[in-house]
């Protein structure tokens, strides 16, 4: 019975098919199949539109957007891919130095008290912190890179291969507690040269009691040769290169020629800033040796007031017993009464007192009252200006009147004089490392650098 009537319906549908459609019928089917052809269309456009737009996307995010430019060195571009690898080696950089200072002052803090390291600490939290801080960073190190490269090609300055290769070695020997060929013959060097030096050394005689008697002369240890250090063989070097290329990879996305031509730049730094600050700084300088006392202008200690719920102020208590006695307060002086005190040693010593003995016995500077006086020798800009003027105007031997300054009044005497004078090691590096910074800040404002106007969406992710 089903089977016939499938058949049967089979049959009308059939008989309706070879009927001839009417004219409403006709129209009603062209109308349909409009519709289904304008859908069909707006969908496919719709798809098309969204698969042109992923295509767009990938296109730019990983063809045209690491390869813009983010900044420029006159025609020398840095591209957005080498500035994300920067950007996460300098985080992994200050993020190790910040675990090495936290470990220092962790060390330290028994030993000098809590905050040793806290500056370095809070400011390298803060770049850390701050993702525009740290691309900033990682921006002008990748610019001045290029200005180095620049001007050491103009001046034809290099750093080789064999440079680079030296440096690598040296850093992941001295990682390993190792040290390389070269550093081991230095240090063993330096041991014979310090043990040569000792045995040359003739010890001044100490007299001794019975002045007939042979004068004693003292023994003077020689320092034994200091042991070989370890040598880093060629194949701890190759897994120690093995190891920092996987690093950098891991870290950065950086290759081991990228990483080389940060050393490379970090050489290159070093030979310009030596030849810089050859150029700007002079080693010698007019310096005066002087000894001076200080007179102090003393102000009157406040009144104790009551607290403001109307508390007594407080009084000062009997010490414990056994307790050391502590230094009396000196009494105020006025700016009249100090003047007065300062003519009057000045008369004294015009007379003919003792300098360093009024300096002991009258001096506010507590760094060289206790040595008469003496401030050693020092050069122009480290002193207060009217103190400097009236140093570097005396001749030597001369004592001034008494000069006014914003410590007081001072009395000075100029015991020698040097016009070239060397500087001490630690100003002359002081001023040798701010005049190659100078120089460096100074190309970095000229108009030759080219910086991102928006630098925090030029950042990778992640950060």
């Amino acid at each position: 019975m089903a089977e016939r009537n499938k058949r049967k319906q089979a049959a009308e549908q059939s008989n309706i098919l070879e009927r001839e459609l009417t004219r409403k019928e006709e129209r009603l089917r062209h109308r349909d199949r409009e519709r289904h052809r304008k859908l069909y269309t707006y969908v496919g456009a719709a798809l098309a539109v969204a698969l042109l737009a992923v295509v767009v996307g990938i296109v730019y995010q990983f063809l045209f957007l690491p390869r813009s430019e983010v900044a420029k060195v006159g025609d020398v571009s840095i591209a957005a891919s080498q500035f994300w690898k920067r950007v996460k080696f300098e985080q992994n950089s200050l993020t190790n130095q910040l675990i090495r200072y936290q470990e220092l002052e962790q060390q330290f803090s028994q030993q000098f008290g809590q905050g040793v390291f806290a500056s370095q600490i809070s400011q390298l939290q803060s770049t850390l912190g701050s993702p525009f801080a740290l691309g900033q960073q990682a921006l002008n190190s990748m610019l001045e890179d290029l200005i180095l490269q620049k001007e050491a090609s103009a001046r034809g300055i290099v750093v080789s291969d064999e440079e680079v290769e030296n440096a690598l070695r040296e850093e992941l020997a001295n990682s390993s507690g190792l040290v390389t060929e070269p550093q081991a013959t230095a240090t063993v060097q330096a041991g014979l040269d310090a043990t040569a030096t000792a045995a040359a050394w003739t010890p001044t005689p100490i007299p001794t009691v019975d002045p007939s008697a042979a004068p004693v002369t003292a023994t003077v240890p020689t320092p034994p040769v200091p042991p070989a250090p370890s040598i880093i063989t060629e194949t701890t070097y190759l897994e120690r290169l093995g190891n920092l290329q996987k690093s950098v990879d891991q870290i950065a996305g950086m290759t081991l020629d990228e990483y080389k031509e940060i050393v490379r730049s970090r050489l290159l730094r070093e030979k310009l800033q030596e030849l810089i600050a050859d150029e700007n700084v002079q080693t010698t300088e007019e310096s005066v040796h002087a000894r001076h006392i200080l007179l102090s202008v003393r102000e009157p200690a406040p009144e104790p007031t009551a607290l403001p719920d109307g508390t007594p102020a407080p009084t000062a208590t009997a010490l414990p017993e056994g307790a050391p006695t502590p230094e009396p307060t000196p009494a105020p002086r006025s700016k009249e009464e100090t003047l007065v005190l300062a003519n009057d040693l000045y008369q004294q010593l015009v007379d003919g007192a003792d300098f360093a003995q009024l300096a002991s016995e009258y001096s506010d500077d507590p760094g060289s009252a206790a040595a008469g006086g003496d401030l050693g020798w020092f050069g122009r800009g480290k002193m207060v200006a009217p103190f400097e003027e009236a140093a570097f105007t005396l001749a030597v031997d001369a004592i001034s009147q008494p000069v006014e300054s914003s410590f007081g009044y001072h009395i000075i005497q100029v015991l020698e004089r040097d016009d070239a004078r060397p500087k001490d090691a630690a100003t002359l590096d002081q001023e040798r490392s701010q005049a190659f910074q100078s120089w460096l800040t100074e190309q970095l404002a000229s108009d030759e650098i080219e910086r991102p106007s928006n630098l925090m969406g030029l950042l990778p992710t992640g950060l």
